[in-house]
């Protein structure tokens, strides 16, 4: 069977200061970021699941970033 591909992607916020430091990130600032998630794999092949034909749910990819937060 062929593989497929799936992308999720993530935006998020953060803000850190540098403290000690003698130029502007010295005081608190944010960034803005994206993460890009990439699957590789074989797609569910049972009739009877209801995610036959997906590499992975993108409700169960958010989950899993979820638990991995800091």
């Amino acid at each position: 069977m062929s593989k497929i591909r799936i992308t999720k992607e993530f935006r998020f916020e953060m803000a850190h200061a540098l403290l000690g430091y003698d130029g502007m990130c010295s005081n608190i600032h944010g960034h803005s970021y994206q993460l890009s998630v990439t699957l590789i794999g074989e797609t569910l092949n049972n009739t009877s699941d209801p995610k036959n034909g997906m590499v992975m749910d993108f409700g169960d990819m958010k989950e899993y970033r979820k638990e991995r937060d800091y």
